[in-house]
């Protein structure tokens, strides 16, 4: 155990936040106060979303570290980033529909109710975006991006065969 905590610890990029501890991205700017819109003054000058650059991530959004497992970095990392904050969920599911796309995401499917999900994909890469409202209020959001499985349109379900004719 301590050689696989050992391995990935090598893995964690200089200057990141160390696990357990809650990040804020900062005030937003006014344009984001008013609008909702994605975290930009602040996204390149942390650690704290700096890996994290082909997401839109909410003004004023904080990593929930005990949910956080992510690999890689910048344009090629998976795993889960878990975020709250304290826009109210049809707010982020609409900041959503409105900047994945801006972000080069294609739509691919959503579910919206209690708890919506919403699925894009780029390049590779598929991402799943799950909304909750928190009791307390704001929303939880969980990232859950992965690669595509290259294999998916050659290997879909095999078509049934024709019904076979009537006897006659």
């Amino acid at each position: 155990m301590t050689g696989s905590v050992l391995a990935l610890s090598a893995c964690v990029p200089p200057n990141f936040t160390p696990f357990g501890q809650t990040v804020s991205t900062g005030a937003p700017s006014e344009k984001d106060a008013e609008t909702g819109g994605a975290q930009k003054q602040d996204r390149g000058t942390g650690p704290q979303f700096a890996e994290f650059r082909d997401i839109p991530i909410p003004a004023n959004a904080e990593i929930d570290f005990d949910n956080l497992l992510v690999l890689g970095a910048e344009e090629g990392w998976i795993g889960r980033l878990a975020l709250t904050v304290g826009h109210k969920m049809p707010d982020m599911y609409a900041f959503y529909e409105r900047e994945m796309p801006r972000f080069g995401w294609i739509k691919i499917t959503s579910v919206r109710s209690a708890i919506s999900t919403m699925t894009y994909s780029r390049g590779d890469r598929i991402a799943s975006i799950t909304l909750q409202s928190r009791t307390t209020g704001g929303t939880n959001i969980d990232f859950t991006v992965a690669p595509a499985n290259p294999l998916a349109e050659k290997s879909a379900l095999p078509r049934s065969a024709p019904p076979a004719p009537a006897p006659s």
